[in-house]
């Protein structure tokens, strides 16, 4: 293994098709371990609207990790109260409720409820997508990566297996121009497909998209309305017969982060034509005033963006084809409910991320991308799941708080690798415990924390010094980096010298070391990564069977890699990263 870091020079040899969240959070993660990364758009200007915009906690966790997540939070709004208008005449209201129970934030899970008090409940925030690829944006910028508008991948062929040659086309960024510049033909290593549900990158592999296609259409956009509308999530239908159904159609009105601007989604298996509704934008503004019940008091102004779509439940039958990969909607598309799409795509990025920049590297073998398909494939699969329930149960109860429980899996707290093969558990190895593969998109509450489970947070930590100078408390995710695997070592459980010897043969940059212990314990162990666990949560957080719990891997994305006891593990699971030092 190299110890070389330094950044690579030259040309990037990684393209990235696509420049929604997905494409932008895998550029982000990769210009961050200093590899170069080229970021192409086929469209010639930046998407407008709001599309996906709840974020879940543990997308805010990522965010966190790559230094974005401040901003976001300042300009995200909280999940409003849910308020349903009975019907006709869609003045009175039916009820309220909120979509989910609320939950404070804890230590190891600090964005339950965010950092403000009104972001309180579903443990989502909303930001629109328009607003997230501009922070994402602002941050690559720094790392002196900008998207390329108006590129267009027209073909890939990597006939060779060790390069992907492309070829592109250029627009003009002129709007008035419909003529194309020039194409391009360029080679690459890798190439990763995030253009979306309608991309070519999965079609030019010939990766098969499995499932369906659903009778449920809906129209979607942002409006502007001459007076403010109540800040709810506000929901219109035929409730005529007690009982209503989305599929009747319905409309949505929501407030977004943009003052003024405000979200909307009609629709249902008995929606008009679609092409009818939308030939003008007085037919579409006829149309929703009639489905809220003709009220005087909401007169749509401007409509910003709107686009028709039908529900379709479709992934790929493999993430990875040679050195081609997708992420996001272009390798998986589902029902909107749960708003799990958005949030499932950052996490495909980011477990990609940190693999491809070492493999990039030269830092581990070529084997390490091949986890990517391995551990996001049964995650997926299980969140289409998810999602068709959740769809099914809104269908089926949406006048009443049943048909709109958000609570449980949506958080995406539980989403683990507990199958991976590259995650070490010595507890197995001893047979202090059994196995726990089960489900991979949640997991029990309380007990152990596991290999391939989401890494937990812990505050309170304070950094002991050898001078005079006080540490301020620090927290784990501030101390986590999404550059390199951190080792936990608890000094009371473990030979912690035997361990920090051990690493000595990992290059810093890579692996680093961060001893915890109890109050008063930590004065003569020699290092500068020394913590006193002061208010006990790390070692309530990171707990394990008897014996087999000193030692902690945590991955550059978040995720323990390993629970570990012994030397001999410790070297197990870094020889599954890098390969044989």
């Amino acid at each position: 293994m190299t110890n070389d870091l330094e950044s690579l020079h030259g040309a990037p040899e990684i393209l990235i098709v696509g420049a929604g969240p997905s494409g932008l959070v895998l550029a982000l993660s990769l210009v961050r371990n200093g590899v170069p990364v080229r970021v192409i758009e086929k469209s010639t200007t930046n998407r407008i609207g709001q599309r996906g915009s709840g974020l879940s906690p543990r997308s805010l966790e990522v965010f966190e990790s790559l230094g974005v997540a401040e901003e976001i939070i300042k300009r995200a709004i909280d999940i409003p109260m849910f308020r349903m208008y009975k019907m006709p005449g869609g003045v009175d209201i039916l009820k309220e409720f909120a979509p989910a129970p609320h939950l404070n934030p804890t230590p190891d899970r600090p964005y339950l409820c965010a950092y403000t008090a009104s972001l309180s409940q579903l443990n989502f925030v909303l930001f629109g997508q328009d607003g997230l690829d501009e922070v994402l944006r602002a941050e690559l910028a720094k790392f002196g990566c900008t998207v390329e508008l108006g590129a267009e991948l027209q073909s890939l062929d990597q006939a060779d297996h060790e390069n992907v040659r492309v070829k592109i086309l250029h627009h003009s960024l002129d709007e008035t121009s419909s003529s194309s510049l020039s194409v391009e033909e360029s080679t690459y290593r890798w190439v990763i497909g995030a253009d979306g549900a309608r991309g070519v990158v999965r079609k030019q592999v010939g990766m098969t998209f499995v499932g369906k296609t659903t009778e449920l259409t809906f129209i979607v956009g942002d409006i502007t309305t001459k007076d403010p509308l109540p800040h709810r999530w506000n929901l219109w239908g035929d409730i005529t017969d007690v009982v209503y159904s989305l599929s009747d159609g319905s409309t949505v009105i929501r407030p977004t982060d943009t003052p003024g601007v405000w979200n909307f989604i009609l629709g249902g298996s008995k929606l008009a034509s679609t092409s009818e509704i939308c030939a003008s934008e007085k037919t579409l503004k006829e149309y929703i005033k009639a489905k809220i019940g003709n009220r005087d008091d909401i007169q749509i102004t401007q409509f910003l963006w709107t686009s028709p779509y039908r529900i379709n439940i479709r992934m790929v039958d493999t993430f990875k084809k040679g050195r081609v990969f997708v992420t996001g909607d272009a390798g998986h598309v589902h029902s909107p409910t749960g708003g799990q799409g958005l949030n499932t795509g950052i996490q495909d990025s980011y477990n990609l991320g940190w693999k491809l920049a070492l493999v990039t590297k030269g830092l581990a073998p070529l084997s390490l991308l091949d986890t990517f398909n391995g551990e996001r494939y049964p995650v997926v699969s299980e969140m289409l799941n998810v999602t068709t329930d959740l769809m099914n149960k809104t269908l089926e109860h949406s006048n009443n708080e049943k048909g709109w429980d958000r609570s449980g899996d949506v958080n995406q707290l539980g989403i683990n690798y507990r199958g991976s093969t590259i995650v070490v558990d010595e507890a197995e190895d001893t047979g202090k415990e059994p196995p726990q593969k089960g489900s991979s998109y949640t997991i029990e509450a309380g007990g152990y924390v596991h290999p391939g489970d989401r890494a937990p947070d812990a505050p309170g930590l304070f950094q002991i010094s050898k001078g005079s100078q006080k540490s301020a408390a620090m927290r784990l995710f501030k101390l986590f980096n999404p550059t390199r695997h951190t080792v936990l070592v608890f000094a009371d459980r473990t030979d912690y010298k035997s361990v920090l010897a051990t690493l000595q043969k990992y290059n810093r940059e890579l692996v680093r070391p961060m001893v915890i212990t109890k109050i008063g314990e930590g004065a003569d162990i020699v290092g500068e990564n020394v913590f006193e666990d002061r208010d006990g949560h790390a070692g309530g957080a990171y707990k394990g069977p008897e014996g087999v719990s000193g030692l902690f891997v945590i991955r550059p994305d978040g995720m323990v890699g390993a629970r570990i006891r012994s030397i001999e593990a410790l070297n197990r699971y870094f020889e599954g990263i890098f390969g044989h030092v």
